[in-house]
């Protein structure tokens, strides 16, 4: 009998193994490459969690323009010209969904977790539903009563709201893994309230990978924290630029035995020297005319080198736009140079926003006007999608280009009977807010089509009756000898004298 193997344990490491790569370039003598001793092997990356320093995010976001605008600009981008809800219910209901979301301001509270959800690395958006005694249950869409949702209150990590222990375990949530309550302590409503996810609205910043995101608690990481060096670097040669326009001009006073008077005299001694050159500035006129004693001297030097300098600020703004993900154009408000008329660049952004409207704004925004829908209408339709609208404004010619090219194919349609007219009506009405054409078709001139092609379809079937009705005298008329075949709505006497 052969003798069993021994199975050998698997060896467990505490500690993660670190992988060296044999496949990088090395060249010692040249004292080169990988272990060389050279400054660029001497850099490290160091990991420093900036989004920990809540402070220094609130500064740069009050005081520094550009990381305002890094956070604000993407924000507003992804919600300044809205969205649709696309489903097949009325017209009306969908419009009564909407006015809601603008009389609660909830797009304005929807906009500002957008933004503090990019500064902080998150941020929670609460729905305030009425008759909702336990917050700690999972959200019943059957118990929002209508007309029930009063608005939405915010609370940025920072500001008191921390993830629970317990993870959520069912597979079948689309959370599954994310933590399953949420304690929230606001000034707003003066108590901590346990919050169960289902009824929350939770936006992070950066996303990160699995342990950096439990290391951040379950959120992200602020927009501006790999913006944070690029930053300081730009605002670090800005600075140093401005006060090279200081250094420009030098005016140097040579005055005989200046060392010795300030080495070797008392206080006293110190104090008249300088007396003595404030009253020498003084005599100065405006004329450029300076009096002076006749073993002094007096120098002038000059500096005005600046013409490379441009060009390494820029080199700057074009690290902190990279960084960013924004042009230039659009984060600085410079106008393109060259040939380049900035138009590739600014189509390349918008499809980031579109990007990011999808990723990280579609999915909450779609579950908060379920429940705005359920308040506002009694029902969530099952076929509710949300689409927004294309983040680029066109010109007006390419409004009336596209404007045109939406029309025709509805135009061919209701030619060839494919649909009828209020439901023509209804595809223009719905393109306006895209064209900016067919603003003036009101739901009475829809209705009024609508009776108008009923009215329509009913004639044509008593004609396609009375037709029928025709066809069937005409069929019967060879066996019916009573009735003339040219004229069938005639009767002729059968002749008796047969």
């Amino acid at each position: 009998m052969a003798k069993r193997g021994k199975v050998q344990k698997p060896v467990v490491h505490n500690e993660p193994v670190k992988m060296v790569a044999k496949d990088t370039y090395q060249n010692l003598a040249a004292n080169l490459g990988i272990g060389s001793n050279n400054l660029t092997e001497t850099a490290r990356y160091v990991m420093t969690r900036f989004t920990w320093d809540y402070w220094t995010l609130n500064v740069l976001y009050r005081n520094n323009w550009i990381a305002k605008a890094i956070i604000d600009k993407p924000a507003n981008e992804m919600m300044k010209n809205g969205f649709e809800i696309q489903s097949q219910v009325d017209p009306s209901k969908i419009e009564k969904i909407m006015q809601v979301w603008k009389r609660t301001k909830t797009k304005d509270k929807f906009l500002d977790c957008i933004k503090w959800a990019r500064l902080y690395g998150g941020c929670i958006l609460v729905p305030m539903i009425e008759n909702q005694p336990d917050m700690s249950e999972p959200l019943d869409f059957d118990t929002i009563m209508p007309d029930s949702y009063r608005g939405c209150f915010l609370v940025d990590r920072w500001s008191g709201v921390s993830p629970s222990v317990e993870l959520i375990s069912d597979i079948s949530d689309p959370d599954f893994g994310k933590p399953e309550h949420y304690i929230v302590s606001s000034d707003s409503i003066k108590k901590s309230i346990k919050i169960h996810h289902s009824r929350i609205i939770k936006m992070v910043g950066r996303t990160l990978p699995y342990w950096e995101e439990t290391a951040e608690d379950y959120w992200g990481a602020s927009e501006l924290e790999h913006v944070f060096e690029e930053l300081k670097k730009r605002d670090n040669t800005s600075s140093n630029i401005a006060f090279l326009i200081f250094l420009a001009n030098i005016r140097v006073f040579k005055m005989q035995s200046l060392g010795q008077l300030i080495t070797l005299g008392d206080q006293e001694s110190v104090q008249r020297v300088y007396q003595t050159m404030v009253r020498l500035n003084q005599l100065m006129s405006n004329t450029g005319t300076l009096v002076m004693d006749s073993e002094d001297s007096f120098e002038q030097h000059q500096h005005n080198q600046f013409s490379g300098m441009n060009d390494i600020y820029e080199s700057f703004m074009l690290d902190v736009s990279g960084a960013a993900e924004i042009p230039v154009d659009k984060l600085f408000g410079r106008s393109p140079a060259g040939f380049n008329n900035g138009a590739e660049t600014l189509q390349n952004y918008y499809d980031s926003i579109q990007e990011k409207q999808e990723t990280n704004v579609h999915g909450d925004l779609e579950k908060l006007i379920r429940v705005i829908s359920m308040s506002a209408i009694g029902e969530v339709p099952d076929d509710l999608d949300i689409k927004f609208n294309p983040v680029r404004r066109p010109a007006d010619m390419e409004k009336a280009d596209l404007a045109y090219k939406l029309w025709q194919p509805i135009s061919e349609a209701l030619a060839q009977g494919v649909i009828n007219k209020p439901t023509a009506l209804r595809e223009l009405k719905r393109q306006s807010p895209t064209t900016g054409l067919w603003t003036n078709i009101t739901d009475e001139m829809i209705e009024e089509a609508e009776s108008e092609a009923k009215e329509q379809k009913e004639a044509e079937m008593e004609a396609g009756n009375q037709m029928q009705d025709l066809l069937n005298k005409l069929e019967s008329g060879g066996d019916n000898a009573g009735e003339d075949p040219k004229n069938p709505n005639s009767i002729v006497e059968k002749d008796n004298s047969q």
